[in-house]
C-alpha cells in the first residue's frame, strides 16, 4: 500500500510538473515508450487525492490469462452467439441456442447452486460444442475461469503418463467452469469412467458448474454410469436440451 501510495505521489507531482511546462524532454520520451498509456503502466488510474481505480489493462492482462489457461484453440475464440447460425434452422436448434444464451445471462445468479450447470445433448453437426464455446468465450471474458477439455482427444493425451492425469483432474476439479466436449465419444473405458467420476463428484459436492456437450442422450448417459450420469444431469437440470430429428436438416454438415 505504501508502494502504491509513492507511485500516485509520483505521478501527481509528474502531472503538475507537466501543467507548469516543467517536464523534461527526456521524462516524455520515456512516457512514450508506455505499454499503456492510460496508466504509465502502474496498473491503476488516479481518480482523486489518495484515490485510484483499476486500469483498464489490468483487467484485459488477466482475461488474456485465462484464456491462454482454458486451453480454447484460437479457431474456437472466434465462435460466439452472433456467429451461430439461427436462421431456418429447426425449432430445437432455437432452443439449445436460447438454452446457453440464458445460461450465460444468468450464471452469476447460479453458479453457486445445485441446478448451475449446462448440457447440449443428441445430433452431431447440431452446433452443441459453438454455442457452448461460445458461452465459454462470454464467461472468460467477464472474468470466469473455464477448462475445456475435449473427451476422446484429452484422455488420449494423458491415459500413459499418471503425473499428466492428476495435474489435468486436479485443474478440472479446481477450475471455475468446466466444459466436457463429445463426452463418451467413442465409447467409454472402466479408467475414464472412475476418473471422470472423481472430477464430476467434487464439483458436485462443491456446487462447482460443468458444461456437457454429448452425442448421447440422457437415458444413454445413465446407462454407461448411472452414478455419473445422474450427477451430471441433475446439475443440468435447468438448462438441457437433446437435439434429436432429421440428421439432414439438424447436422450443418449435411444440411443444403
Amino acid at each position: 500500500m505504501a508502494h502504491l501510495q509513492k507511485r500516485m505521489e509520483e505521478i501527481q507531482s509528474r502531472s503538475m510538473n507537466q501543467e507548469n511546462g516543467t517536464t523534461s524532454t527526456s521524462t516524455t520520451s520515456n512516457e512514450e515508450k508506455y505499454d499503456c498509456p492510460k496508466c504509465k503502466d502502474i496498473g491503476f488510474i488516479i481518480t482523486g487525492r489518495n484515490t485510484a481505480r483499476e486500469c483498464e489493462c489490468v483487467v484485459q492482462r488477466r482475461i488474456n490469462r485465462l484464456f491462454k489457461a482454458s486451453q480454447i484453440t484460437d479457431e474456437f475464440k472466434k465462435l460466439s452467439f452472433k456467429n451461430f447460425i439461427t436462421k431456418g434452422k429447426p425449432q430445437v436448434i432455437v432452443d439449445a441456442y436460447k438454452c446457453a444464451a440464458n445460461y450465460c445471462k444468468v450464471f452469476p445468479e447460479i453458479r453457486n447452486t445445485r441446478h448451475n450447470s449446462i448440457c447440449l445433448l443428441g445430433q452431431p453437426g447440431s452446433g452443441k460444442t459453438h454455442l457452448l464455446i461460445a458461452a465459454s468465450n462470454y464467461l472468460l471474458k467477464r472474468g470466469v475461469s473455464v477448462l475445456y477439455f475435449p473427451y476422446r482427444e484429452g484422455f488420449d493425451e494423458i491415459k500413459d503418463d499418471l503425473d499428466a492425469l492428476e495435474e489435468k483432474a486436479s485443474r478440472m476439479k479446481e477450475v471455475d467452469v468446466l466444459f466436457i466436449d463429445d463426452l463418451y465419444k467413442r465409447g467409454a473405458t472402466e479408467f475414464e469412467i472412475k476418473t471422470m467420476f472423481s472430477v464430476i463428484n467434487y464439483r458436485y459436492l462443491n456446487h462447482k458448474p460443468i458444461m456437457v456437450s454429448s452425442e448421447l442422450l440422457e437415458d444413454d448417459l445413465l446407462d454407461i454410469d448411472e452414478a455419473l450420469g445422474s450427477r451430471i444431469l441433475e446439475m443440468g437440470k435447468d438448462f438441457t436440451v437433446a437435439i434429436t430429428g432429421d440428421r439432414k436438416l439438424l447436422n450443418h454438415r449435411l444440411a443444403k
